[in-house]
């Protein structure tokens, strides 16, 4: 198959290739010094107390909905533009999907208008997807959350 439109451009050196080849010679993919590491230095730039490094965005937006206690009969918005990690994560959570549209072909990601159409009593959170590198209208998202009580979940 020929991609006429790249999904990524994946560019790395060797400094890059060599980090990997290091963890692979330690013979630990997970929970090994390496991520050790690389958890507390994130929760140390971040104020927080823990930070835990999963395997995919999909495990970070599951486990961002469960802290949130998204469940059953509870409603998450999300962009009609995305992968679909993005639905699943709430999916996983027994919640329900409410799709909203992407502003348009030069802006795709999530509209912040169509975020208030979707809207309702059992609306929880916005989860929202910088797509292809380009921000989300983050002040409008924020201010609607505000204004309605809802979380937020970035997918960046």
């Amino acid at each position: 198959m020929e991609w006429r439109v790249p999904l990524a451009d994946i560019d790395y050196g060797q400094e890059e290739a060599n980090a990997v080849l290091g963890v692979l010679q330690r013979k630990w993919l997970t929970m090994g010094e390496v991520t050790q590491t690389f958890e507390k230095a994130f929760a140390e730039a971040h104020g927080a107390r823990f930070a835990f490094g999963v395997t995919n965005a999909t495990v970070a937006l599951h486990l961002a909905c469960l802290a949130l206690d998204i469940h059953s009969g509870d409603e998450v918005i999300v962009p009609s533009l995305s992968f679909v990690a993005t639905a699943n994560a709430v999916l996983y959570t027994g919640a329900e999907v409410r799709f909203a549209d992407v502003i348009g072909l030069d802006e795709l990601t999530i509209d912040p208008e169509e975020i208030r159409k979707q809207i309702t009593p059992k609306t929880r959170a916005i989860m929202v997807m910088h797509y292809g590198g380009y921000p989300c209208r983050m002040e409008d998202i924020l201010t609607i959350a505000h204004d309605y009580h809802l979380y937020v979940i970035e997918d960046a």
